[in-house]
């Protein structure tokens, strides 16, 4: 267990370290990619949300009221 939270440990520095590096060598690239995953993150939100709005609407009784 212990060992594997070392590994764990160590990957999350490794990844860090690689994202500043990329920050320094591509800001333009990195500003791209957050703009577009921003994008896609609001699209898939807005679409969950209507079809969640759409399913949760009180559905019409096939039956006429009495």
């Amino acid at each position: 267990m212990l060992k594997s939270l070392g590994i764990l440990i160590g990957g999350i520095f490794i990844g860090a370290v690689g994202a500043e590096i990329i920050r320094k060598e591509y800001p333009d690239a990195l500003d791209k990619l957050q703009s577009k995953t921003r994008e896609l993150s609001t699209g898939v939100k807005e679409a969950f949300k209507r079809g969640y709005d759409s399913t949760a609407r009180t559905k019409k009784s096939a039956r006429p009221a009495t």
